[in-house]
C-alpha cells in the first residue's frame, strides 16, 4: 500500500445509520481536505483503488456491495471498514436483517456482520479497520494515512515522560459529582432541550430540603408539592426519577467515601 502516491476511493453504504457517512463526507470537504493527501472520491467503483464501507452488511445491500467490490480493478482493491458496524456488525451483529450465512450464528458467537463476511468469500479481510460510533474525521484521516504509508513520512515521534508533568486528579465534592451524573442521566428521560430547567428546579428542592433535620423526608414533601403545581406529566416523571436517582447516588458516594477514609485513602 505504501507504494501508492495517491488513491481514488469509492464510498458504499452497506446499511449504516448515516453517522459514519456524515463523517466521511466531512473528511472530503475543504476543511479537512483529504485531497491534499492524494485521497480523491470517485463516482464509480470501476475507477476506485479503495472501497470505503460504512454500516453493517445487510441482506438487502449484500448484492450491491458485492457488485461494487467486483467492479473495482483487481489491484490494489483496498477495502476500508469505517465505523464499528462495518468492522464487526456493531450492535446489529446478530440482528435479523444482517447478512450472515453462518448457520451457527447466535449470541454465544463472536460478533460478525461487517464487511469481512463478504470478503471471506474471496479469502480476504479488510485492509484497514477504523472503529468508532462514528469515528471522527481525524481518526478516518489517520487510518487512511497509516494505510497508505503517509503517517511514517509526515509524522515524527516525540516522547514525553510522566515524571516531568505534575497532574493531580481534582477531588470534586460529592454534591457536584451527583449533579453531573444526574445531568447526564436526565438527557435520556427528557432530552437535551428540557433537562437544564428540570434539573435546576430539582436542585432547588434539594437545597431547601438540606436545611431540615430530615432531608430525605423533606425532599419527598417538596417533590409532592411540585407535582401539585406541575401539569406536564413528562416533567413529573423526570422529577420522580431525579429523586430516586439522587438518593441512590448519594448513598453510594457516601458509602464509597467512608470506605476510602477507613482504608486511609483520600
Amino acid at each position: 500500500m505504501s507504494g501508492l502516491k495517491s488513491v481514488w476511493v469509492f464510498h458504499v453504504d452497506s446499511g449504516s445509520c448515516n453517522g459514519c457517512d456524515i463523517e466521511i463526507l466531512d473528511v472530503l470537504t475543504p476543511y479537512y481536505d483529504a485531497e491534499r493527501l492524494g485521497i480523491k472520491l470517485v463516482p464509480s467503483p470501476r475507477h476506485a483503488d479503495a472501497l470505503l464501507v460504512s454500516g453493517p452488511l445487510t441482506r438487502q445491500t449484500y448484492y450491491a456491495v458485492k457488485a461494487a467490490y467486483e467492479a473495482m480493478p483487481p489491484k490494489p482493491r483496498i477495502v476500508v471498514a469505517i465505523g464499528t458496524c462495518a468492522s464487526s456488525g456493531g450492535i446489529f451483529y446478530n440482528g435479523y436483517p444482517i447478512y450472515n450465512p453462518n448457520p451457527e450464528r447466535g449470541s454465544d458467537r463472536l460478533r460478525t456482520g461487517g464487511i469481512e463476511v463478504l470478503l471471506a468469500e474471496y479469502g480476504k479481510k479488510p485492509d484497514m479497520y477504523i472503529p468508532g460510533c462514528p469515528p471522527s474525521p481525524e481518526e478516518i484521516l489517520y487510518g487512511l494515512a497509516q494505510l497508505l504509508g503517509l503517517k511514517e513520512k509526515k509524522m515524527k515521534g516525540e516522547y514525553y515522560y510522566a515524571d516531568e508533568i505534575e497532574f493531580v486528579l481534582p477531588d470534586r465534592p460529592i454534591e457536584e459529582r451527583i449533579y453531573l451524573t444526574l445531568r447526564e442521566s436526565l438527557r435520556r428521560v427528557v432530552g437535551y432541550f428540557d433537562r437544564e430547567k428540570v434539573l435546576e428546579d430539582f436542585m432547588a428542592l434539594v437545597e431547601k430540603a438540606q436545611e431540615s433535620e430530615n432531608p430525605r423526608e423533606r425532599l419527598h414533601e417538596l417533590v409532592i408539592g411540585y407535582f401539585l403545581r406541575e401539569k406536564d406529566s413528562r416533567v413529573k416523571f423526570a422529577i420522580r426519577f431525579l429523586e430516586n436517582e439522587y438518593w441512590r447516588l448519594k448513598d453510594a458516594y457516601e458509602k464509597r467515601h467512608l470506605a476510602l477514609v477507613k482504608a486511609g485513602v483520600r
